[in-house]
């Protein structure tokens, strides 16, 4: 699959990509590559909690000019119990980074145990991506991630269905 290059959201699958970021494309972005037509501004990652996986991916976001959405040092996600604190203590699910000249540059990276790369890489397709082999979630796991939102927004039982539909497709 290939985007034109205004695409902010393929310019940042990029920026991660030749960066070594080991990570794995969720949410909108993964059901638009799979074929459903929805809109989507924000890029859902899940990225290896390594540490030198996410010195890296703090170095990468900040030279995307993306800052932490809360006022906290985007260094705290390198900090274990810092990260599971953002889970227990504040209910988040994601960790976001934006580009406060453009909110619509935005990254939001899973937090919980249920949603890291070592849980989701086995779910995963390989696509490729302006001739780069980037791993996204199957369809599979994207339709019980979204089956297990609970309330579901319209935008979740959009998801599904299409989902349901694309799979009978194949």
């Amino acid at each position: 699959m290939t985007f034109n290059s205004n695409n902010y959201l393929l310019e940042m699958i990029n920026d991660l990509f030749v960066n070594n970021i080991d990570f794995i494309i969720a949410g909108g972005v993964a059901l638009v590559l799979h074929g459903i037509e929805r809109m989507t501004l924000d890029l859902d990652i899940s990225v290896s909690m390594t540490e030198s996986n996410l010195n890296k991916l703090i170095i990468t976001l900040k030279n995307m000019g993306l800052t932490p959405r809360v006022p906290v040092p985007a260094e705290s996600l390198l900090d274990p119990v810092k990260r599971r604190s953002f889970v227990t203590d504040k209910n988040a699910m994601v960790f976001t980074f934006i580009d406060t000249n453009n909110p619509f540059r935005q990254i939001d990276i899973f937090l919980t145990d249920d949603l890291s790369y070592n849980a989701l890489i086995d779910d995963t397709d390989i696509l490729t991506i302006n001739n780069n082999e980037i791993y996204v979630l199957t369809k599979n796991k994207l339709l019980e991630l979204k089956e297990r939102i609970d309330p579901k927004r319209d935008k979740d039982i959009f998801d599904i269905n299409q989902l349901k539909k694309l799979m009978t497709e194949y």
